[in-house]
């Protein structure tokens, strides 16, 4: 696999805090994912998430970000990312726009728009994402996701969609079902996927557990997956322990993927996160799982305004050790 270089990002921001309420607490804004493991938008299921990674192809080189308070409830952030120049000049070939706003009812309204720099070397969006949020009834909110893609004359048209309810039961559980969508014949929408999970959360312990149901030609549900997940906290860490169970030939559940995060607790302006994913071998799936990647993210605050980030993703070699195929180093200013 070919080696990327360090990517080196740095960061501009004013930040805008989200404030602790009064029960239910409102966790900070996130975009609802369609692959993956249901989390909470509008309740908190996971403090751990997997490590996202900026980019993890091509040669970009520097990404620039800023968040700017636009008034009392409206939040705009701007991504530029920079490739090298065929002259190893600084040249912009992408930027992202989120603007997230807070209205009346409980409700949230955001849009995300990427564009990219075409052969022209004029700019245009290639993608855009609509997010609601907004509350069905007591303790239930609704999380409505619209991905939008070039389609015919290049203007973005639906395609997919994510509908995830997140229902809160007593104080310390959570319900989410997520239905995905793609369009089909006509442009109506067609299910494709369905998530639930059961959440049940506290202060040093949590746990999840996931049905994935896949639609078959004849549109009706089948289970597909399942998913166990643990969240707890002790002297090593804020730990994240899940495993996937997914049909084999036979139709039987099997453990597919592990995947474990541990977060270390903040010492000397010092943390890092480490995410370990082991699978089977596709050679011989009976031998068990095995060590497939490992992401390591440091962080360092070297200033109460400067936080300095290093990421790199390994992957095993045919030594038996490990080799880097990806690493970023992150310069964020507030």
């Amino acid at each position: 696999m070919r080696r990327l270089g360090p990517f080196l990002f740095f960061i501009t921001t004013a930040l805008f805090g989200y404030q602790k309420q009064a029960e239910p607490e409102s966790p900070p804004f996130q975009w609802l994912s369609g692959s993956g493991e249901t989390t909470g938008v509008r309740y908190e299921t996971h403090k751990l998430k997997p490590i996202s990674l900026q980019n993890e192809t091509g040669p970009s080189a520097e990404t620039e970000q800023e968040i700017v308070q636009v008034d009392s409830q409206t939040t705009r952030i701007t991504r530029r990312i920079f490739n090298e120049s065929v002259n190893g000049g600084r040249e912009l070939s992408q930027t992202v726009v989120e603007e997230i706003r807070k209205m009346p009812g409980d409700r949230v309204h955001a849009v995300r728009t990427t564009s990219r720099k075409d052969a022209n070397g004029r700019f245009s969006a290639v993608q855009r994402e609509v997010q609601d949020l907004a509350p069905l009834g007591a303790e239930t909110y609704q999380v409505k996701n619209t991905l939008l893609l070039p389609g015919a004359n290049n203007s973005l048209v639906e395609k997919e969609q994510i509908q995830q309810t997140e229902r809160r039961k007593g104080d310390n559980a959570v319900e989410i079902d997520r239905t995905h969508y793609v369009t089909g014949a006509g442009g109506s929408w067609t299910p494709v996927e369905r998530r639930v999970s059961q959440n049940t959360l506290g202060e040093n312990r949590s746990r999840t557990e996931e049905q994935v149901y896949r639609y078959d030609v004849n549109n009706k549900l089948a289970l597909n997956q399942q998913i166990k997940s643990t969240e707890f906290r002790d002297g090593a860490g804020r730990h994240l322990e899940s495993e996937s169970y997914a049909l084999d030939l036979e139709g039987k559940l099997r453990l597919d993927t592990r995947t474990t995060i541990l977060q270390t607790p903040q010492r000397d302006g010092k943390q890092q996160i480490s995410e370990t994913i082991e699978k089977p071998s596709p050679a011989a799936p009976g031998e068990g799982l095995r060590l497939v990647r490992k992401i390591v993210e440091n962080t360092q605050v070297i200033s109460p305004k400067e936080t300095q980030k290093q990421l790199e993703v390994l992957e095993p070699d045919l030594k038996g050790g490990m080799r880097t195929i990806y690493s970023e180093a992150t310069v964020e200013v507030k």
